[in-house]
């Protein structure tokens, strides 16, 4: 199967694990509405994921029929696939708590996402100055989480007191 998979399947994979995380971090922001400043947090966190499917789309529409017909790496599509594997209800389910929050989204940070994320810009930039910015971006996208997470919520004492808002429960 792997040898069948396009280039264009892996954007497509690549711009549903983007819209994913996105949707993850919007549930975020309302399960901790009542911290405005962690809320606002988990609002960037959602716009640069949507930021990240808005240029996937338009390295598709950059790219020729030849180049997103062409077999896509094994590699990056396992890691697609990887990203996309567990809902995004799942994952909130395991959270009650900030310090839970602040976990899973150190874990998806340095996953597979954004593993897929940095293989087509690797392989796609236009030019060099264009992939050291992404790069650069995409880095500082993940370090947000230990930099800007609000002060006050920087010790996990405090982030196992902030208890997740859930109407379900």
């Amino acid at each position: 199967m792997d040898s069948q998979a396009t280039i264009d399947e892996l954007i497509t994979m690549a711009i549903s694990a983007e819209l994913a995380a996105r949707d993850l971090y919007l549930q975020l922001e309302k399960m901790f509405a009542p911290h405005k400043d962690v809320a606002l947090f988990w609002k960037h966190y959602a716009d640069e994921e949507a930021g990240h499917a808005r240029w996937l789309e338009q390295l598709r529409q950059r790219l020729s029929a030849e180049q997103l017909a062409a077999p896509a790496d094994s590699t990056a599509l396992e890691n697609a696939r990887k990203a996309l594997a567990i809902p995004v209800e799942t994952l909130l389910a395991q959270i009650d708590n900030l310090e839970d929050a602040y976990q899973l989204v150190n874990e998806l940070e340095g996953s597979e996402t954004n593993a897929v994320f940095d293989f087509l810009i690797g392989e796609f930039s236009e030019d060099e100055k264009t992939l050291a910015f992404l790069r650069t971006q995409l880095r500082e996208h993940v370090g947000r989480l230990m930099i800007d997470l609000p002060a006050r919520f920087k010790g996990v004492g405090l982030r196992l007191q902030t208890r997740a808002v859930r109407p379900d429960r």
